[in-house]
């Protein structure tokens, strides 16, 4: 038995769990849908995919593997979607599941087109990650299915720590990606930004989006608006901008918060 929790805004993380879900016949579950509605986890094979953000793991991602209830995993990977540096994101990994008594038998990175919106991949570098993607998933797949252990980390230092807070200082005060706006102008009132919210925080009151708390930073309602409506403080996503992985679409991106 197999199972690939991922966490995913865009697409990158979710693209690459449906493509390790098929090689490794496992079943692929997101990972907000599991922390509404956690059960224990008798799978001997667990992955999981993340973003990084801030060169670290994301909040949501970290509450995730401080929680999940794992009885009796043979093997544990990780990997990390980045647009550049996975920073100390699987070293983290590692240590919040060491603190648990269980191992993160091998890590993996791979770079997929950068949607932070401040570092836009250029439509060159964007077209070759795309184009690498299958072939570097399918040599995680194999490094999987032979149990391949490696020391796939960053080193979990306190830079790394001090690195993270100050990104994060940096999106909140200086970008203020907390201050969540919805042009009237451009909005369409379609609601694709409530049905995808991964932390159900958008709601429509008065027929326009309204952005309540427990944002957890994924950049789904900006990067998937139809109109280009939503701005995440400074960070206003526009043609060059936006992005959302070209094989997967919302929908598929509203499904990570449904429980199994």
């Amino acid at each position: 038995m197999a199972v690939i929790f991922y966490f995913s805004g865009t697409g990158n993380s979710f693209s690459v769990a449906r493509k390790l879900g098929k090689e490794l016949d496992a079943r692929v579950e997101g990972i907000s849908g599991y922390l509404r509605e956690p059960y224990t986890v008798e799978d001997e094979l667990v992955g999981f995919v993340t973003p990084v953000f801030c060169l670290a793991l994301p909040p949501v991602v970290k509450t995730f593997l401080e929680k999940v209830h794992l009885v009796k995993p043979v093997y544990i990977f990780g990997v990390a979607t980045m647009g550049a540096m996975a920073g100390q994101t699987l070293s983290q990994a590692e240590n919040i599941l060491s603190l648990r008594g269980l191992s993160l038998n091998a890590g993996f990175k791979i770079a997929l087109p950068d949607s932070s919106i401040v570092f836009p991949t250029t439509a060159k570098v964007n077209s070759k990650m795309l184009s690498d993607e299958e072939t570097e998933v399918a040599k995680m797949a194999l490094a999987v299915k032979k149990r391949a252990e490696n020391d796939h980390k960053s080193s979990f230092l306190l830079v790394g720590n001090m690195v993270e807070s100050v990104g994060w200082w940096v999106m909140k005060n200086f970008y203020g990606i907390d201050r969540k706006t919805v042009s009237t102008d451009k909005c369409i009132q379609c609601g694709l930004c409530v049905k995808i919210c991964p932390a159900d925080c958008i709601k429509m009151k008065d027929e326009y989006p309204f952005f309540s708390e427990n944002c957890v930073s994924c950049y789904a309602c900006a990067q998937w608006c139809p109109m280009q409506a939503i701005s995440l403080g400074k960070l206003i996503p526009d043609e060059k901008t936006q992005y959302g992985h070209p094989q997967v679409n919302a929908e598929e991106i509203a499904l990570q918060k449904e429980t199994k």
